[in-house]
C-alpha cells in the first residue's frame, strides 16, 4: 500500500474532524451600545475615520482541535459554561463559528435541548415523521420504526398529544426514541438523559451501547464521571473554551475529578464556618492509638506517589499495603480471598480526619471501598506530629483482572456529604485479580448466593 493509499484510508476512518474552532460572543453592557456598534462603525468608516468598538468579546470556545474516528465513543466533560454545548451545536450545525472548521461523515442525530425540534403544536406522532425526515429516513423506513419508536418512548396515549402538554421527561423519552431509532452513524447527547427517570436512564444506555457495537460514533457529554469512564473510549477536557486535555477517557475523568476536588478545598477554606470539627468525643483519640505497632515509611512509595498525589496538605499518607491475613504482601490475589488494606499515616496539625480506600477497575470505576464512617467507626483525631496505621479487612469478590486503590485523607465539611482533601493518591497499589476456580465470573463483583429451585 502507497503513501496515498493509506492517506485516503485514515481519511476514511474519520468521522470528525474538528479544527482551529472558536466562537466569539459579543457582549453589550446595555442597548445603547448594541444600537452604536450598527450605525456608527458604518458612519466612521464612509468618513474615513478609525471605528470604535462598543461591545466586550466572549469566547465561548477557542482554537479547539481534534478527531474522532468512526466507531468511537468520545466523552466530553468540564463545568457548566466550559463550552461543551457549544462545541455539540456547532458539530450539530446549528450554530456557526467565528473561526476554523469542521468536516463530518455520516447522518448525525443529535440530543441537545430539551424538545430542539419538536413543533408544540404537533402532536407526538406527527413529530416522530417530522424529526426521522430530518434524520433522512424515509416514509417507509419510519412506518417500518414507527412502532419500536413508540414503544421505547413509553408515553402511551400521549403520542398522539400535542407536544406542548408534555411534561419535560416525556419530551425527552420521545426525542431520544427517534434519535436512536433512526440508527444514526453519528449520535450526539448533551446531559439530556439526566431528566429522564432511572428505568428510562437504564434502557437509554442499553441503546447505546448497542449503538456502539454496530459502529456508531457517539459524542457524549456528561457530569457522570462514572458514565464517561464505563461509555467513551477517548475524552475530551474542556476549561473554559479551551481544550484543556484530549486523551483516554479513565486518565482524563482522573484529572478532572481531581481537579473538582482541589477546588472544593479551596471553597471549604473560602467559607470556614461550615466545617464540622468534631468533638473529640465522636472520633478516636491519640490516646487509644496502639503505639507499639511498627510505622512504615518508604522513599520508594513518595517517589511513586508523587506522580499521582494532591490535596490541601496537613496528614500525609506515609505508606501503604495490601497483605494478606498473615501480613504477607499481595500483588496477585485469589478470587474472594480477604485481604488487608493497611495505610501509615501522619499528621501535621490538629484535626480530625477520615482514612479510606477505594477499589477501580483498569478504567477506574471504582468497584469496592470504604471509609471510617462507612464501616461505623468514629473518626480519627489526629495530634500534630504524631503516626497512625489504620487497617481495612475486606475481602476481593471480584472479576479476574488488573486493579488499583486509590487512598483519601479527608476532612469531613458535611457528614456523608462533602469533605476537604487533605491527601489524594491515585494507583497507590496495584494488583491483580486471579480467575475464580472451576465457575468464571461474569460481571465485576460476585457475592455468594443462596438458592431454592422448585417444581411448581
Amino acid at each position: 500500500m502507497n503513501d496515498k493509499d493509506t492517506m485516503d484510508q485514515e481519511q476514511d476512518d474519520i468521522a470528525i474532524r474538528v479544527s482551529n474552532l472558536s466562537k466569539c460572543y459579543q457582549i453589550y453592557d446595555t442597548p445603547r451600545d448594541r444600537l452604536k456598534q450598527f450605525i456608527l462603525p458604518r458612519i466612521r468608516h464612509a468618513v474615513g475615520r478609525q471605528s470604535a468598538q462598543y461591545f466586550r468579546e466572549f469566547w465561548a470556545l477557542k482554537d479547539v482541535s481534534f478527531e474522532v474516528k468512526k466507531g468511537e465513543t468520545i466523552g466530553i466533560i468540564g463545568k457548566n459554561g466550559s463550552g461543551k454545548s457549544t462545541l455539540l451545536q456547532m458539530i450539530c450545525g446549528t450554530l456557526n463559528p467565528t473561526a476554523g472548521s469542521i468536516t463530518t461523515h455520516g447522518r448525525i442525530a443529535a440530543l441537545l435541548e430539551l424538545g430542539s425540534g419538536f413543533n408544540p403544536e404537533f402532536t407526538g406522532r406527527e413529530n416522530v415523521y417530522m424529526n426521522a425526515s430530518v434524520l433522512g429516513l424515509s416514509k417507509e423506513e419510519i412506518d417500518q420504526r414507527f412502532d419500536d419508536i413508540a414503544t421505547f418512548a413509553d408515553i402511551g396515549e400521549f403520542i398522539e398529544q400535542p407536544v406542548k402538554t408534555y411534561s419535560s421527561g416525556m419530551f425527552v423519552r420521545l426525542a431520544f426514541a427517534v434519535n436512536i431509532m433512526s440508527q444514526p452513524e453519528v449520535m450526539v447527547v448533551d446531559e439530556a438523559l439526566a431528566v429522564g427517570d432511572m428505568a428510562f436512564q437504564a434502557k437509554c444506555m442499553t441503546a447505546l451501547r448497542r449503538l456502539q457495537d454496530k459502529g456508531a460514533t457517539v459524542l457524549f457529554v456528561s457530569h457522570d464521571i462514572s458514565s464517561i469512564k464505563s461509555l467513551c473510549s477517548q475524552a475530551i477536557y474542556l476549561e473554559h473554551g479551551l481544550m484543556k486535555a484530549f486523551g483516554k477517557a479513565a486518565s482524563i475523568a482522573e484529572d478532572y475529578e481531581r481537579i473538582v476536588r482541589e477546588e472544593m478545598n479551596c471553597d471549604v477554606q473560602a467559607v470556614p464556618m461550615l466545617i464540622d470539627n468534631s468533638s473529640p468525643e465522636r472520633s478516636i483519640s491519640s490516646s487509644k492509638i496502639n503505639k507499639s505497632l511498627v510505622f512504615k515509611v518508604s522513599n520508594e512509595f513518595d517517589e511513586r506517589a508523587k506522580l499521582f498525589r494532591y490535596g490541601k496538605g496537613g496528614a500525609r499518607i506515609r505508606f501503604a499495603e495490601l497483605v494478606d491475613m498473615n501480613d504477607q504482601p499481595v500483588v496477585s490475589a485469589e478470587f474472594n480471598q480477604q485481604v488487608k488494606i493497611r495505610i501509615y499515616l501522619d499528621v501535621q496539625i490538629d484535626v480530625v480526619i477520615s482514612a479510606n480506600y477505594y477499589i477501580q477497575d483498569d478504567k477506574k470505576n471504582l468497584i469496592l471501598g470504604a471509609g471510617l464512617s462507612t464501616v461505623g467507626e468514629p473518626l480519627l483525631h489526629g495530634v500534630p506530629d504524631n503516626r497512625y496505621s489504620v487497617a481495612y479487612t475486606t475481602r476481593l469478590p471480584i472479576q479476574e483482572g488488573n486493579y488499583s486503590i486509590q487512598l483519601q485523607l479527608t476532612k469531613p465539611v458535611i457528614a456523608d456529604q462533602s469533605a476537604e482533601f487533605l491527601d489524594v493518591i491515585d494507583d497507590a497499589i496495584v494488583f491483580n485479580v486471579q480467575r475464580r476456580a472451576n465457575r468464571r465470573i461474569w460481571t465485576k463483583v460476585y457475592i455468594e448466593n443462596s438458592l431454592e429451585v422448585h417444581a411448581v
